[in-house]
C-alpha cells in the first residue's frame, strides 16, 4: 500500500504542525522542529517492501530529534536507513557528529536517542528495517550506530546506485521479499567492509550487482535509450564489465532487456482495459523505436504476431 502526502494544501500555519504528525506516523516517533522563517513545506512518498518501510521525503530545513520521550511513545527495535539524495545532514547518535553528503548511507539506530539536522531544503530516502533482519548480518553492529557510509567507490557505489533504484520502484510479493533481502546483503557487506582491510566475497558481490541492474532496467524499460553505456554509466562500472556481470548467468544483457520488454507488451495485449490502444502505441510505450524489429521479436518469442495474440486472447475471453 502507497501513502502520500504534501502540506501543499495545508495552510501555512498549519503546515509544520501537519508535518510532525504525518512523519510521525510513518516513521515512528520522530519529533521535528522548523529552521526556516520561509513558508514551509513538505512532501513524502512511503510504500512497503516486504520486511522494509520505504520513504522518500523533500523539506524544508528543520532539526529532527529521536530522544527518550519520542522512543518510549513508539518503541520499535528497528535501523533507520537513509540515504541523502540531496543537501546535507548533521548527524549525531552517541558522541560523535558526522556530516552526509548526497549518495551517503546513514545507520540510525531507532532503539537509542539522536538527532539529525538539516540547514536547507533537501532530499532523502529513508528505509526502516526490522532489528531481526539486519542487526545478525552486521560484524559490530554496536560500533556501527550512527556511521555514515560513504558511496563514491567500490561497494559503497553499488550502494547508492541499488537503494536509489529500490526505492523508486515498487516490486509486487513475492519477488519483493528476495529484492529487500539482496538490498539488507548490500548494506550489510558495506558497513561491515567500511574502512577495513577486509577480503570480500566477490562472488556475493557480483550477484548483488546484477540484482541491482535487474531493479534499475525494470524501472526503466520505457525509456527508448536504455543501452549498456548508459545503464554502466549509472552504476559506474564499464560496459564490459556490464557485459561480463550478465554473461556469467548466461544471457546478453540487450536479450535480457529485449525479453522484458516484450512480456510488459505481451501482458498489455491480453489486458482487456488495453484495446482502445493500437500495438504501435503499445510498443512505443516499452522502448521500442521500430515496428518491424518489435513484430519480428514478439513472433520469434511466442509464436505469433502480435495482432494474432491480441486477437486469439480476445476471443479467449468471449
Amino acid at each position: 500500500m502507497r501513502t502520500v502526502f504534501s502540506t501543499d494544501a495545508v495552510s501555512e500555519r498549519e503546515r509544520h504542525e501537519y508535518w510532525q504528525e504525518m512523519a510521525s506516523k510513518v516513521l515512528l516517533g520522530l519529533r521535528t522542529e522548523r529552521k526556516t522563517s520561509s513558508p514551509f513545506f513538505g512532501r513524502l512518498d512511503h510504500h512497503e517492501a516486504g520486511p522494509l518501510g520505504v520513504t522518500s521525503l523533500h523539506s524544508s530545513a528543520q532539526s529532527v530529534h529521536r530522544g527518550e520521550t519520542e522512543i518510549s511513545r513508539a518503541p520499535r527495535e528497528c535501523y533507520f536507513l537513509c540515504m541523502q539524495v540531496s543537501g546535507v545532514c548533521r548527524l549525531r547518535q552517541g558522541h560523535e557528529e558526522r556530516i552526509s553528503h548526497p549518495g551517503d548511507v546513514e545507520l540510525f539506530d531507532g532503539t537509542r536517542p539522536g538527532e539529525l539536522s538539516f540547514d536547507a531544503e533537501y532530499r532523502r530516502i529513508v528505509i526502516v528495517a526490522p532489528y531481526a533482519t539486519l542487526r545478525p548480518r552486521l560484524s559490530h553492529p554496536d560500533e556501527m550506530v550512527g556511521s555514515v557510509l560513504h558511496t563514491r567507490e567500490g561497494v559503497g557505489a553499488l550502494v547508492s546506485a541499488y537503494l536509489r533504484a529500490f526505492a523508486e520502484t515498487q516490486v509486487a510479493e513475492p519477488v519483493a521479499g528476495s529484492v529487500s533481502d539482496n538490498l539488507l546483503e548490500l548494506l550489510a557487506l558495506a558497513f561491515n567492509t567500511q574502512g577495513r582491510d577486509i577480503q570480500t566475497n566477490a562472488a556475493s558481490v557480483r550477484e548483488a550487482r546484477r540484482h541491482a541492474l535487474r531493479v534499475y532496467v525494470e524501472h526503466h524499460l520505457a525509456e527508448p535509450s536504455l543501452s549498456p553505456a548508459t545503464v554502466a554509466a549509472r552504476f559506474r562500472m564499464s560496459t564490459r564489465y556490464l557485459h561480463g556481470l550478465f554473461a556469467e548467468s548466461g544471457e546478453s544483457f540487450m536479450r535480457w532487456v529485449l525479453s522484458r520488454r516484450l512480456a510488459r507488451c505481451r501482458k498489455a495485449l491480453e489486458d482487456p482495459e488495453m484495446d482502445a490502444r493500437s500495438i504501435a502505441d503499445i510498443a512505443f510505450s516499452w522502448g521500442f523505436m521500430d515496428l518491424t524489429h518489435f513484430g519480428r521479436a514478439f513472433k520469434k518469442a511466442y509464436g505469433r504476431t502480435p495482432r494474432d495474440w491480441r486477437y486469439e486472447q480476445s476471443r479467449q475471453r468471449s
